[in-house]
């Protein structure tokens, strides 16, 4: 891990990271955002998640910009969104070999403002059914419907996440990147090269501020590549235990349903 310096960025996960137990951000994660934003830090929110469930949180406190879709879709107040999609071409071939080599998928595609998906992917149980858009007929259909492809969305009907997680990088892992940021046997596909780590990097070349000035706070694999780009790479202590290996390095903060990265924060702003 680099030399700890006050960070001009931070950037932090929502689910399982800034939100605690019942989906919320806490007052004390609220106000230490705030105080950071008024000291002058950008504060990014960077998740997995599409942009319409996400502006209700990053509304909360000052967002400099708001990563979604694990970094597929980048949106700041003085530019235009920048989508890192996936072509159809690539999402066509990965559907293919994925389907020869693992039984029962559904797919799903995140355009960044509509989900669709094929007859074959099942909706968690709480998941809203006003989610998607539109359930197509096959998964060439639904290809052909859902564009951009932000995000290809693989689920199992039974194989363990970590069990899917191998075979699909050793499938297509040379095409797309693979993750995953939750238990209920679903991957996250993006295109090649394109991840939170990345598109945090993108960004903060804009800004001019460099890896050392960073501070990132996340709980699962899809959080890893910001978490060790960033000079500041924070892993939740509530988090998947992967992160916690201490192999990579990671400073470790206290859980997200104690306020962990409030935590953090106030004693960054404390050293200043």
């Amino acid at each position: 891990m680099r030399h700890m310096v006050f960070p001009r960025v931070i950037a932090t996960d929502l689910d399982g990271t800034l939100l605690g137990a019942e989906g919320l951000v806490s007052d004390r994660n609220r106000q230490a955002l705030a105080a950071a934003a008024e000291a002058g830090v950008k504060v990014v929110v960077s998740t997995a998640r599409p942009p319409r469930t996400t502006w209700h949180i990053a509304s909360q406190f000052t967002c400099a910009a708001v990563l979604c879709g694990n970094g597929a879709l980048a949106h700041t107040s003085d530019t235009d969104p920048l989508v890192r999609a996936l072509s159809a071409e690539t999402a066509g071939t990965v559907v293919e070999k994925l389907r020869g080599a693992l039984p029962d998928l559904g797919f799903g595609v995140e355009t960044g403002t509509d989900f669709f998906h094929d007859p074959d992917y099942v909706l968690e149980p709480w998941a809203p059914r006003d989610w998607v858009s539109e359930v197509l007929d096959s998964t060439d259909a639904l290809l052909a419907r859902a564009t951009p492809v932000a995000k290809l969305l693989v689920r199992s009907h039974g194989t363990p996440v970590h069990l899917l997680h191998e075979a699909a990088v050793e499938t297509v892992g040379a095409l797309v990147e693979v993750t995953y940021s939750g238990g209920h046997s679903l991957l996250e596909l993006s295109a090649s090269g394109v991840d939170k780590g990345s598109t945090l990097a993108m960004l903060c070349e804009q800004w001019g501020v460099p890896a050392e000035e960073v501070a990132a706070f996340g709980d699962m694999p899809n959080d890893l590549p910001a978490l060790t780009w960033a000079g500041m790479g924070y892993a939740m202590a509530s988090g998947h235990p992967d992160l916690l290996d201490p192999a990579l390095g990671l400073l470790v903060a206290p859980g997200s349903n104690e306020d962990g990265v409030a935590r953090v924060v106030e004693r960054l702003l404390a050293g200043r």
